[in-house]
């Protein structure tokens, strides 16, 4: 695998995906809404000792999804 490549060999850039920032931060914050439900339902059976974190890493990603959701705008 070579690193640097000579501008007459570089493949063309692809195409920009379609779609908004704001999706693709809605569509994360629904994931971790999603993954915070099944956690404080599954809570109990969840076997791993240090369990306590994990639905503040669903509640911390959600609040900085609605900061992100804020800033982005429209782009």
């Amino acid at each position: 695998m070579r690193w640097i490549v000579k501008d007459s060999e570089r493949k063309p850039d692809p195409e920009p995906m379609k779609g908004t920032a704001k999706k693709a931060v809605l569509v994360g914050m629904a994931i971790f809404a999603i993954s915070l439900v099944l956690i404080v339902f599954f809570y109990d059976s969840i076997t791993s000792p240090n369990k306590v974190w994990y639905p503040y890493t669903a509640l911390v990603a959600l609040v900085l999804g609605v900061f992100a959701w804020l800033k982005v705008g429209d782009r």
